[in-house]
């Protein structure tokens, strides 16, 4: 069966339903319509000019040879020059790198010692600035007779110090936050006017040790670890942090001032006790004037009474007199006669505070029975040191 296709449906005019169909090429439109020819050659001249520039970019890479040397360089070295394409301009280069004659006479000194290795940031050419700035502060920032207007007695205030060795040992805190702590601690007593009780030294503790490490430590403790682990949900996080406020209020926020560990190891530093000893008993002789120095702060009547330039310089004495027993050629009177000397304290008042400091360490355990995390963290031998 044929089926024939109608016109007449498809919508031509009955006049051109006998015309041939033509086709319409896109030469024939642009020759109608001139604008689209213009805009047509503007596009063809675009494309070959961006082909052209494209094969030129080409031909370059593939003419240029790679260097070897470029390829066989290491890391370390430097990077080398392309000396074929770079142009030599000798007279600029001298003038660009040979300095005025003014200049040329200038010597640099070098301030940092790298000989120290305990404190890579302690630069000894400001050891005496730093030490004798901190001196004159003493009287403003060092806490003395802290438990006169409290109700507190010395032997709590013992157990918690005792209490702090062992958290801020048992959490990885260094040196200078227990210090830090202990003096916050004692400052705040004796600024705050309010009379305090014995069931504040917890929270007061708990509070000092929470603001010594966020002053000291790169990681500090989380206020949920403060609460948790160590306060034993036994305090409240808002109960520390409203003490926290309370009591930087109450010292003024004064967190930089010096303590014990500071001035002993000013002194030491300054005195340069590190060339007239041997390696070992240099580091037996930091270790056991980091002892005394904790030992002494649980003593309120030697503490309490004596600032730290004092009480730095008595316990070095003690721990020269140790180091004498070890080294022959070493003589502790000698010695501490310089120490006197260098930090300008009275040589007599010195020894009788070396005594008491000699006397605490002898009788240690009989004043304070059942304190044993001095012991238990910070005890040693030379032994230790050998190994």
């Amino acid at each position: 069966m044929e089926i024939k296709y109608n016109r007449s449906l498809s919508g031509i005019p009955e006049n051109q339903l006998q015309q041939p169909f033509r086709r319409v090429t896109k030469t024939q439109i642009e020759n109608k319509d001139p604008v689209r020819r213009n805009l047509t050659l503007l596009y063809n001249e675009d494309t070959q000019q961006i082909n052209k520039s494209m094969l030129n970019s080409n031909q370059d890479l593939r003419r240029k040879p790679f260097n070897q040397e470029r390829v066989k360089r290491s890391l370390n070295q430097d990077v080398l020059e392309d000396k074929e394409n770079m142009p030599q301009h000798k007279g600029l280069m001298t003038k660009l790198y040979t300095l005025p004659q003014e200049l040329s006479t200038i010597t640099i000194k070098h301030k940092f010692d790298h000989t120290i290795q305990e404190n890579k940031n302690l630069q000894k050419w400001y050891t005496d600035e730093i030490f004798f700035y901190l001196k004159e502060q003493e009287r403003k920032s060092t806490p003395l007779e802290w438990l006169k207007n409290h109700s507190i007695p010395s032997n709590l205030r013992a157990k918690m110090i005792d209490w702090m060795v062992e958290v801020l040992c048992s959490y990885k805190c260094t040196d200078q936050t227990f210090f830090v702590a202990v003096r916050t601690l004692d400052y705040y007593f004796s600024k705050c006017e309010k009379q305090l009780e014995i069931s504040d030294l917890h929270l007061c503790g708990v509070t000092s040790m929470f603001i010594a490490a966020k002053y000291e430590e790169i990681h500090p403790m989380k206020l949920s670890v403060v609460h948790e682990k160590i306060a034993h949900k036994k305090l409240s996080t808002d109960q520390i942090k409203k003490k926290e406020s309370d009591m930087l209020q109450t010292i003024g926020f004064d967190l930089g001032g010096g303590t014990l560990y500071d001035m002993y190891n000013l002194i030491l530093t300054n005195c340069v006790v590190e060339n007239r000893l041997q390696e070992k008993h240099y580091k037996y002789l930091k270790k056991l004037c980091l002892y005394l120095s904790k030992m002494v702060l649980y003593d309120y009547e030697i503490c309490g009474k004596t600032n730290y330039t004092l009480l730095a310089a008595a316990l070095i004495f003690v721990a020269f007199k140790i180091i004498e027993q070890l080294d022959s050629s070493f003589h502790a009177d000698s010695q501490i006669k310089d120490v006197a000397q260098i930090i300008q304290v009275d040589q007599d008042q010195l020894i009788e505070t070396a005594a008491k400091v000699l006397n605490l360490a002898k009788n240690f355990e009989k004043h304070f029975p059942n304190l044993e995390n001095l012991k238990k963290f910070n005890g040693f031998q030379l032994e230790d040191n050998e190994q």
